[in-house]
């Protein structure tokens, strides 16, 4: 039984949103298209092992993706949180193709690239101990403890796992995906005696639940060193893959292919409240949107549903729910 569901990524979402307002010459809009594509091909690891994961799904097997819950002042994000009456499983997937080298001792994992650059990050395991400490944590909360258990499944078909160091035997609980069902049925079969009987199972679950927050967006302009007045101002066409779109006629239409689209300018929009300035004027957002008409942009702030702030002149619009992490 699923008791959370998975969403898209709605920071690999803002990111290519924001790319296309970022001049091509500037290479951080490489990076910052880099780092969505990260995300994205992490979402496609997470489906597949969702896949290997529903045979099992039942009123004793609960299954959660993708939890985004507090710790310590910041949050851990579990791809999949298994609860069963005997034990409690995070799975952290990956999805990276190569010779993927895991350096414990000095928590890292590697990659030599074609291009001779190394592509480094943390070893997972150090995740998947973050990630126990602050489900326990949780659990000591909702007067819970089962044992915690985690799997590190890497899910891309062209990938080579490598242990380097002082030893050469990977973790047990990293593995290719292939391996991940026998691995699972192992974790059962160890652990058959139950703690909680299904209503308790279910209390636990709904406390986790109700214990996620939102995935918030950083500002990748301040980490890159944009200035907010390069960014490019428009509308996006998905057909010209261009910011072509204007106001014409009433309605949002492409100079170029005349493709028309009356809420393209919503991406502007959040664009400009997530990473310029939470707030915006009338005239900002004429500039931003290139609409000449004042009216016409009232019309169209209303619209995107934002919500107003202080009277006439001074007026301001902002999103009902912000995302952006300062």
């Amino acid at each position: 039984m699923i008791f959370h569901t998975r969403k898209p990524s709605l920071r690999a979402h803002a990111y290519e949103l924001l790319a296309r307002h970022i001049p091509d010459h500037l290479p951080a809009k490489h990076e910052i298209l880099k780092d969505a594509d990260l995300m994205r091909a992490g979402e496609f690891g997470e489906q597949r092992i969702d896949q290997l994961l529903s045979p099992f799904a039942s009123d004793k097997f609960l299954i959660g993706h993708n939890l985004l819950l507090p710790y310590e002042g910041e949050t851990i994000q579990i791809d999949h949180l298994i609860l069963t009456p005997a034990f409690a499983l995070t799975i952290e997937t990956k999805h990276y193709k190569g010779h993927m080298k895991l350096d414990l001792e000095n928590e890292q994992m590697y990659r030599l690239e074609t291009d001779g650059s190394i592509f480094t990050t943390t070893h997972p395991s150090l995740q998947v101990e973050r990630h126990r400490a602050g489900l326990k944590h949780l659990f000591t909360q909702i007067n819970t403890d089962l044992p915690i258990y985690s799997l590190i499944p890497f899910t891309h078909p062209g990938v080579h796992l490598e242990a380097v160091g002082s030893s050469n035997l990977l973790p047990k609980n990293i593995f290719r995906a292939d391996r991940f069902t026998m691995k699972l049925r192992e974790i059962l079969a160890a652990n058959d005696k139950e703690q909680y009987d299904l209503s308790a199972l279910r209390k636990i679950s709904n406390g986790l639940a109700s214990s996620t927050v939102n995935e918030k967006i950083y500002n990748v302009l301040n980490k890159h060193n944009i200035a907010t007045d390069i960014l490019e101002s428009g509308v996006w066409c998905n057909a010209c893959m261009s910011l072509t779109v204007k106001w014409i006629a009433r309605r949002f239409r492409c100079e170029l292919c005349g493709l028309q689209n009356d809420e393209s300018y919503l991406d502007s929009l959040f664009v400009y409240l997530t990473f310029i300035n939470p707030t915006i004027s009338n005239r900002e957002a004429r500039v931003f949107l290139n609409v000449n008409s004042p009216a016409t942009m009232w019309a169209l702030l209303q619209r995107a549903n934002l919500l107003a702030k202080y009277k006439t002149s001074k007026r301001r619009y902002c999103l009902r729910k912000p995302y952006r992490a300062d």
